[in-house]
């Protein structure tokens, strides 16, 4: 654990009003790429912003990773998380498509294409300490990590205390990581939002069917458990034991009682703890602090051009927003035919606008200036799928599959030619061969925070007759952070129903 933070209430309330009041001084800068193992970044900022904050993404997953003796695996290079960092707040708002002036930036995650839009860090501030918008990236970077270090469904309270406490990241000069620090962002909301009881805290059913339209605690509340339970040092082994407790099969309102006890005790050592003048946190040193060689370069016209078409693809268009988005496109792409980024977003572009030929057009002259573009070679790959869907005959199967082992050639670990394969065998109504399920399984592995995929394997698994196993790969979907329409779908599926309505938002969180 590191050195004490004091007087942090009062300092969380400094630091609101101050962030509040503040305003963004820095110039406009040109959009710069940062490529790293494990994180791709647009920026609009100068070459040495963009690379400090990669730096510090790459240093926030070494942390975590050490700070629970995970090793380090290689991250194929289309399943990095890309973060757009864009001008401003309003502008993050705009692409959300929401006037709300509490947003300030969102995330989104699926496999092959997990994105982040965030605002623009002041180069002004001095603090070590991250800003609003890093925060928010911090905190469902948290999430997406959690999946990859516990299995089956944690309770609301625990996924969202858990991405709060990890989300107060601190980077020191010297090469030092520190985690959970006092949520000082939480303070307000701890002493005057409405409460939230332990009891029905700990109980995601409870909470949900007692919650109200009033903002309330949860979210403070949550970190405050997980930050006590963590590092008090007065309830050793406990968290350990809740989680087991569930991990065995026993509900949350056992697992609570028999790993917690007196929940009355529990709840008044955290009103307690609340007032603490100190708290800990862990100091993780620079010698188990990986970093990761990051490249840096000046986006080309071209691309910059396109760059706007890109993120708004990345977004996630309707019907109508596409035919706005593709006569973009076509109108830059035609000043750089030769051009495989530009033509690759065009591909996209034309696709989410129904226009198959179009599409291919682009993505074929992407890939004659790029034989390897594996973008290109998805884009190609979703058409031919689609046309295939649509084909009575049959006849375009095999083509699908050729379009498919062609970008799995090119990056092997990519989930989607991997989910591809074996959505090919269902389209078809044919039964999925044993290696395409080990495909489908190997890109849940990499992607475990797509509910599609999760989803497809559990249907496979019913219909294998392996229910027991359904029941775990849906266990992270009963207590979604941030869509309670999944809990009901997976639930319904289990129980037999053959075709539940989903209707997940493309927005996993926003803040």
């Amino acid at each position: 654990m590191g050195w004490i933070i004091r007087r942090w209430l009062a300092s969380g309330l400094a630091v609101a009003m101050a962030a509040t009041l503040a305003a963004p001084t820095a110039a406009l800068a040109e959009w710069h790429e940062a490529s790293s193992a494990n994180f791709l970044v647009y920026a609009d900022q100068g070459e040495k912003q963009v690379h400090a904050f990669t730096d510090m993404l790459e240093r926030y997953r070494s942390a975590m990773l050490a700070l629970y003796k995970i090793p380090d695996e290689p991250t194929s290079p289309s399943n990095r998380l890309t973060v757009f960092v864009v001008r401003d707040a309003a502008q993050v708002r705009k692409l959300l498509g929401t006037s709300n002036r509490y947003i300030q930036g969102f995330y989104q995650s699926r496999a092959g294409g997990s994105v982040a839009f965030v605002p623009r860090v002041d180069g002004s501030n001095q603090s070590d300490r991250v800003s609003q918008g890093e925060q928010l990236l911090l905190h469902e970077y948290a999430h997406h990590f959690m999946y990859s270090v516990f299995s089956g469904s944690a309770p609301l309270w625990f996924t969202e205390g858990f991405a709060e406490f990890y989300s107060t990241a601190k980077f020191e000069k010297d090469g030092s990581v520190g985690l959970g620090l006092p949520a000082t962002h939480r303070a307000a909301e701890l002493f005057y939002a409405q409460d939230v009881p332990l009891e029905m805290m700990l109980s995601t059913r409870k909470y949900r069917e007692s919650t109200s339209r009033r903002y309330d605690a949860f979210y403070g509340r949550s970190w405050l458990l997980f930050h006590y339970l963590m590092l008090s040092g007065k309830r050793p082994g406990q968290i350990d034991d809740y989680l087991g407790r569930l991990n065995s099969g026993e509900g949350e309102d056992a697992a609570a009682a028999s790993a917690f006890g007196d929940l009355a005790a529990l709840d008044k050592e955290l009103e307690r703890y609340m007032k603490s003048r100190s708290m800990s946190y862990f100091n993780l040193g620079a010698d188990r602090i990986k970093t990761a060689a990051i490249g840096v370069r000046r986006l080309p016209t071209a691309e910059a051009a396109m760059l706007p078409v890109m993120m708004r693809s990345k977004r996630g268009v309707d019907p109508e927003q596409a035919l706005v988005v593709v006569e973009m496109a076509r109108k830059i792409a035609a000043n750089y035919p030769d051009d495989p980024f530009v033509q690759t977003a065009l591909a996209e572009a034309e696709f989410d606008a129904g226009n198959d030929a179009g599409a291919l057009a682009a993505a074929d002259r992407a890939l004659a200036g790029d034989p390897q573009a594996i973008n290109a070679l998805i884009q190609k790959m979703y058409v031919l799928f689609r046309q295939a869907e649509d084909d009575s005959s049959g006849s375009l199967w095999p083509k699908v599959r050729v379009a498919v082992g062609a970008a799995n050639k090119v990056e092997n670990d990519n989930p989607i030619p991997l989910t591809f394969f074996y959505r090919t065998f269902v389209a078809e109504n044919k039964q999925p061969p044993e290696i395409a399920v080990q495909g489908l399984e190997k890109a849940l592995m990499l992607a475990p925070y797509d509910t599609e995929l999760r989803v497809a394997l559990a249907h496979y698994q019913i219909h294998a007759g392996d229910k027991e196993m359904a029941r775990k790969t849906l266990g992270p979907l009963l207590n979604h952070p941030h869509d309670t329409g999944l809990a009901d779908f997976a639930r319904k599926l289990l129980e037999g129903d053959p075709s539940p309505a989903l209707q997940e938002d493309a927005t996993d969180a926003a803040n």
